[in-house]
């Protein structure tokens, strides 16, 4: 299965019971579900029927083993983040996400009626990715490693929380590797990265968040562009507390672990705090060799 963010973002109801209903179906027949980055935390990372973020690189579908299945499950896909083009390597069948409860209810499992066990199909992906996170998460460079940089961020944020990233290099690393717990039916999003590239977009959210009363980061890379520049005066004479993270060679660390003491630092502070992060940016060659060239909001260009 491939499900996008319309599984997560519509009405509390309709989004607790799309959600509900695709962790049903999944688990009545037995089913790999794959999520765009705009699906993050449709399952737990470590979940048996989660097969990763796809969608961001020109060879994601081709290393999920998509062109050796026998039908793609679709639900809640948008076409800015993955158009048809891009994952139908195999007949695809469009499930509305109002039906997916009644699917998962409609017929009996299949490892119950008799039939051969299903064989799972070859996920390079996951392990690709993985080889990369994983030992990036605990890296104590400076510069820091990108996935780092991100673990990081998911390590300090509270609850309900929302970490944005501009579609991008950071984009790119905070929609491959920010760890996501799966989210209850109903519970806010704690990560978005926005399918089109706009100037601002991520520092918007967060300003978005920050109304709600929600802890917010925005991540960009430097220099902050003049719509991020302009949102975050705009924020701080509205009295909000978030934080602007710029990615890039300034900043000063005297080691990897005081990264997550000034993002907690700051969580805590009053107003708009602005955070110069140095990060080895260059290390994105590592996923490129991966997965291929970034496709995602037409490139990092």
């Amino acid at each position: 299965m491939l499900a996008g963010p319309g599984v997560l973002v519509g009405p509390d109801a309709r989004t607790a019971d799309a959600l509900a209903g695709l962790r049903a179906l999944a688990t009545a027949h037995d089913l790999g579900v794959a999520n765009t980055w705009g699906a993050k935390g449709a399952f737990n990372w470590d979940s048996p029927h989660h097969l990763g973020t796809c969608g961001l690189q020109a060879r994601d579908f081709e290393l999920l083993g998509w062109s050796e299945a026998d039908a793609i499950l679709a639900v809640g896909v948008d076409d800015a983040e993955s158009p048809r083009e891009r994952f139908a390597l195999a007949p695809v069948v469009d499930i509305d996400v109002h039906d997916l409860a009644s699917l998962a209810a409609a017929a009996p499992p299949s490892k119950n009626v008799g039939g051969p066990a299903r064989v799972p199909l070859v996920n390079d992906l996951y392990p690709r990715l993985a080889a990369i996170a994983a030992p990036g998460y605990v890296d104590e460079k400076v510069p820091l490693h990108p996935a780092r940089a991100v673990a990081d961020l998911g390590a300090v944020l509270p609850p309900a929380g929302l970490v944005a990233a501009d579609p991008g290099v950071a984009g790119l690393w905070v929609a491959r590797t920010f760890p996501t717990p799966a989210l209850a039916p109903g519970e806010p999003r704690r990560v978005v990265v926005p399918a089109v590239r706009e100037p601002g977009a991520a520092a918007r959210l967060a300003i978005e968040a920050a109304r709600a009363g929600r802890p917010a980061i925005a991540v960009t890379t430097e220099p902050l562009d003049d719509a991020t520049a302009s949102a975050c005066a705009a924020a701080g004479e509205e009295g909000l507390d978030l934080v602007i993270v710029g990615w890039g060679s300034r900043g000063r660390l005297q080691d990897a672990d005081e990264h997550r003491l000034r993002i907690a630092d700051a969580l805590g502070a009053p107003g708009v705090t602005t955070l110069e992060v140095p990060v080895a940016l260059e290390d994105t060659n590592l996923l490129v060799e991966a997965a291929g060239d970034v496709v995602a909001w037409g490139g990092l260009g």
